[in-house]
């Protein structure tokens, strides 16, 4: 099967697709050229993500240093602890590398694994910018149905190993 869209050819079924373009000449990039470019798209990556992550460590710092673990402890230790962590983590946008910067904190103040590990799939499955990129992809009634399954696996993953290891 051929799609004919803009002027080009798409093979949807594995076949060699053809290309009607105007231009006759393809031009195709040398080894280096394309190290350069992903090196661009990393570099590009890094610059973009390094303040999140720098957030990230810096809140874990203050929770190691500046919360008291009594506190953190009592409200961990509210039943709605777990689906709230999920909730919390999920407006936040933390690269994983930045929720294990402030998840490693919580368990040393004493917050159960299972709380913790609600709040990283939460954040990590529901942040602003997932939903942002999501909400280009999908519609609105899919996207939210996304969000709640996230939150609710977040949960139901929380409360189990927060269960096998209390």
């Amino acid at each position: 099967m051929r799609i004919t869209t803009n002027d080009r050819t798409v093979a949807t079924d594995g076949g060699i697709a053809s290309c009607s373009c105007s231009s006759s000449v393809q031009t195709t990039k040398t080894h280096r050229e394309r190290v350069e470019t992903a090196a661009g798209g990393a570099w590009s990556f890094f610059k973009d993500t390094f303040p999140y992550l720098l957030l990230g460590m810096t809140l874990g710092a203050l929770i190691h240093g500046a919360v008291p673990a009594s506190w953190i402890q009592q409200v961990a230790g509210n039943p709605l602890a777990v689906p709230l962590a999920a909730l919390a983590g999920a407006p936040l946008y933390v690269s994983m590398v930045g929720m294990l910067g402030i998840a490693a904190p919580l368990v040393d103040q004493g917050v159960p694994i299972g709380t913790v590990i609600a709040f990283v799939v939460g954040g990590a499955g529901v942040s602003i910018p997932n939903l942002i990129l999501l909400n280009k992809l999908f519609e609105r009634k899919l996207l939210v149905v996304y969000a709640a399954t996230v939150v609710t696996i977040g949960t139901i993953l929380g409360y189990g190993l927060n269960v096998l290891f209390v």
